[in-house]
């Protein structure tokens, strides 16, 4: 498979992946659970698991720039697709943006915040919770999340070329000496 097509599939198939994952979440009573931090561990995986195939369509080695690079590739689809996905959970629950600044306010009473922290807190809120501002921090937020999980990914898939292949390695000492 050519290299290409891995960052392509791999790409795809983490953002189907955390699509599905998000989508049923968004369905939960509330979509600020602990589950969120799977989020993660997909992005993870496929970072990981198509670099090591990035890597067989490379001969079997990597560096680590190319590493890298192929998955902010990879993160880059994937945070397309998410953006794509969150404007899907906008338009088949328009109450969600209303379900999390619920939520917010819930939380910043249970803090014990004065009705006017609250009030300046949801003032807050609402100016970031416009959908531009959304599909904006899930774009950023999926690439600085991929950045972080694709260095830790490359490092783990780097792998070098032997500087000597086994035929080509230092000659031996069998030549007549002059």
């Amino acid at each position: 498979m050519k290299k290409s097509n891995v960052i392509l599939l791999y790409g795809g198939l983490t953002a189907i992946a955390s699509s599905i994952f998000y989508q049923v979440l968004s369905l939960s009573s509330d979509p600020n659970s602990g589950l969120r931090y799977f989020s993660y561990l997909i992005l993870f995986l496929g970072l990981f698991v198509g670099l090591l195939q990035y890597r067989k369509a490379n001969g079997g080695y990597l560096k680590f720039g190319q590493g890298y690079g192929a998955a902010m590739l990879m993160t880059l689809i994937i945070s397309v697709i998410a953006v794509v996905n969150f404007f899907i959970i906008l338009k088949v629950q328009p109450d969600y943006i209303d379900k999390v600044m619920a939520l917010a306010e819930q939380n910043m009473i249970n803090k014990g915040m004065s009705q006017d922290q609250i009030d300046i807190g949801m003032k807050y809120a609402k100016m970031f919770t416009t959908p531009a501002a959304l599909y904006f921090f899930c774009f950023i937020g999926s690439i600085f999340g991929g950045a972080i999980l694709g260095l830790i990914a490359a490092g783990l898939t780097t792998k070098s070329k032997p500087m000597f292949e086994e035929a080509n390695e230092i000659p031996s000492n069998d030549t007549p000496q002059a």
